[in-house]
């Protein structure tokens, strides 16, 4: 997140200058403050997933993007017992806010902090093989198509720049293969699928580059700052923006499907599943559409949710969604209706994205700097960590690597027989 972040809540003084005065005042602030309400439409269509559930995909080592698919689902299937109790394997100590996670290829796992350096670590010994600084800020993940790159944005090539860049490096040097100076800041985690590198930036462009050479392939321009990544499922591209839209963009031609109109901002990252977009707003509401345009519901919970939401088909649960809130609650709700599964009390504002892995789903409580996992059907806690912020872990299907608040962790499942 870039310092856009929602503003700290603070104690309203006011001078009274009479009854009079403060009734309107009281008045005034109610119209003011008062929240948008649910939402709920029972005829938006939602494609049910297969009563049998789908089989687990085999053990995989990579992660390749932000949201771990091109629909930014967050979830990793597996039948493995990734949960506690965990064994440290190593730590890796930064100095900069480690804000997204890393992605992940059979060997390496590549950081990029907020100070804009990526690096490449092992995966098993976490020692660092190379490091790259791009720039003086980042906000995004990389993403690692398997193509033998690392893709990245940042939100400032230089101080004081006002720009950032969109760049390619060779995964296995850190080499940078092309870089591409942006009109404004980017933290977008970027999106590759076949030739293309997908982001949006703060001036409202989303960007599709040949991520050979980093030419432009297509523009479109939004109505406002597109800080989400961008999710694609069935060749159109999803996102939020600052103007309060959610959009659907054609993939090969960057021409706009639809556009719908919401409360609020949108920073969160959309999920896309059973045809449809779960996506967080600034006006404290979760918001479902379908894939064609069309308000499912909406819920409010009470403060921003910066919260990218992780969607997951869970046995005894069926499809559900997860997100936190600036209010302190992280949220399971019913994928098709909207209603609240249940809810788990962190005391701390939430903002980072939620990502489901198994049957735990994991998020950061920045107020209270820890990571926390939770069981994904009970909402019971399992495990936590004292150090987190953002986003909070991801996987190869052996070990967890889970971000501190500046550090990261590999920890590796102990289970007996």
């Amino acid at each position: 997140m870039d310092n856009e972040r929602p503003p700290n809540f603070r104690r309203r003084r006011i001078l009274a200058a009479g009854a009079l005065i403060l009734a309107a005042g009281a008045v005034a602030a109610f119209f003011v403050l008062r929240e948008p309400g649910d939402v709920s439409n029972p005829t938006a269509t939602f494609t049910a997933p297969p009563a049998k559930p789908v089989k687990a995909k085999p053990t995989t080592a990579a992660w390749p993007f932000y949201g771990f698919d091109a629909a930014r689902t967050k979830w990793f299937r597996t039948k493995v017992n990734l949960g506690p109790p965990y064994r440290r394997l190593w730590s890796f100590r930064g100095k900069k806010v480690l804000e997204f996670t890393p992605v992940l290829d059979s060997t390496g796992l590549y950081l990029l902090d907020n100070g804009a350096t990526v690096r490449r670590l092992d995966k098993r010994t976490g020692h660092q093989i190379w490091r790259h600084n791009l720039g003086s800020l980042a906000a995004s993940s990389p993403a690692l198509p398997g193509d033998g790159h690392v893709y990245v944005v940042t939100l400032l090539s230089s101080p004081g720049s006002g720009h950032g860049a969109a760049t390619s490096l060779n995964a296995r040097s850190g080499k940078v293969t092309w870089s591409k100076q942006l009109p404004s800041r980017a933290e977008s985690s970027p999106l590759v699928v076949g030739n293309r590198m997908i982001f949006g930036t703060e001036d409202g462009t989303v960007f599709a580059l040949d991520k050979r050479n980093g030419h432009t392939i297509w523009t479109y321009r939004a109505g406002g700052s597109v800080k989400a990544a961008i999710a694609l499922s069935g060749g159109r591209l999803y996102f939020g923006d600052y103007g309060g839209n959610i959009q659907a963009v054609s993939l090969s031609s960057g021409k706009q499907i639809w556009s719908s109109s919401q409360g609020g901002r949108f920073y969160s990252t959309p999920a896309v599943a059973w045809g449809r977009i779960y996506e967080g707003s600034t006006d404290g509401r979760l918001y479902s559409m379908t894939t064609s345009g069309q308000l499912a519901w909406a819920r409010q919970t009470g403060s921003y949710i910066y919260s990218s939401p992780a969607v997951a088909n869970i046995p005894g649960l069926g499809p559900t969604v997860y997100a936190g809130s600036y209010d302190g609650s992280f949220y399971a709700w019913n994928a098709e209706t909207g209603s609240t599964n249940w809810t788990y009390n962190a005391g701390g504002k939430i903002s980072g994205g939620a990502v489901v892995i198994g049957d735990l789903v994991w998020f950061s409580d920045l107020g209270n700097k820890r990571v926390i996992a939770l069981k994904a059907r009970s909402g019971r806690k399992t495990f936590q960590i004292g150090t987190g912020a953002f986003n909070p872990a991801v996987t190869d299907g052996r070990t967890m690597f889970v971000d501190g608040y500046g550090d990261s962790f590999a920890f590796k499942p102990i289970h007996r027989r």
